[in-house]
């Protein structure tokens, strides 16, 4: 029975972002932010789909009139329509890896949505991702990304890629950590297969300010704020 809810799962996935990204076409004339509305519906369709029960923690340490650079651990492509449904009606974008631009329909909305491609094996254009984030942040946006640079196989926190800190020391903005659980659960790094009914938590911690502080500093104690919360020692290098 999973093997078939899976596979149906895949298809109302393409088929939803398919339909969705036509639909929302119009507002590419008319709206400042085209499909946003459209990403809300997405992420809380396919919620429903999987039966994900999405509890928050810590919000209230956000204040709804400030922009913060947040940065969380990244266990799932779940995380992505849990946060877009946590994060309904705040501005913010997602730093995205380049390759997610290049599916077809997903790629076009990850662009109209205002979304930022990270090529992560260019230095060149990742700083040119750095730099268009930053913009970003200066017209009023949040920005979300995750330091990893990629889904964790096992739960434990991977590396930091010290760009996300260079954005939020360049810029000035807060840090808004997060811990993301569960997501995995539903949604696996590997294989195709998923899990309804599964129970995610999403919890913020507290923003914290760059202070002045050097892009490795910085990275050392965010990460160590992180790792504190998931009860994981460090055994990894960062600052890739």
């Amino acid at each position: 029975m999973i093997a078939v809810y899976s596979i149906l799962f895949w298809i109302y996935l393409a088929l939803l972002t398919a339909v969705l990204v036509i639909i929302g076409i119009p507002s590419i004339f008319f709206s400042k932010h085209p499909y946003k509305l459209m990403s809300r519906i997405w992420a809380k369709m396919l919620l429903l789909f999987l039966g994900i029960s999405v509890s928050t923690e810590g919000l209230e340490k956000l204040d709804k009139n400030s922009h913060y650079v947040f940065m969380g651990n990244h266990l799932s492509y779940a995380d992505i329509f849990v946060l877009l449904h946590v994060f309904s009606e705040r501005q913010f974008l997602f730093m995205a890896k380049k390759e997610l631009f290049k599916i077809p329909f997903f790629g076009f909305a990850l662009k109209k949505i205002g979304m930022i491609p990270i090529e992560r094996g260019d230095h060149k254009d990742g700083l040119k991702s750095l730099l268009n984030a930053a913009k970003k942040i200066s017209e009023g946006f949040s920005v979300l990304l995750f330091p990893e640079g990629t889904r964790s196989s096992d739960g434990r926190l991977g590396s930091f890629k010290r760009g996300a800190f260079v954005l939020a020391g360049r810029t000035g903005n807060r840090i808004a950590p997060f811990i993301i659980r569960g997501t995995s659960d539903a949604v696996p790094k590997h294989g195709f297969r998923v899990y309804p009914f599964k129970k995610v938590h999403l919890k913020f911690l507290e923003p914290m300010n760059p202070g002045g502080m050097k892009d490795k500093e910085l990275l050392e104690h965010v990460r160590g704020v992180m790792l504190n919360e998931l009860g994981q020692k460090d055994n990894l290098s960062t600052g890739e």
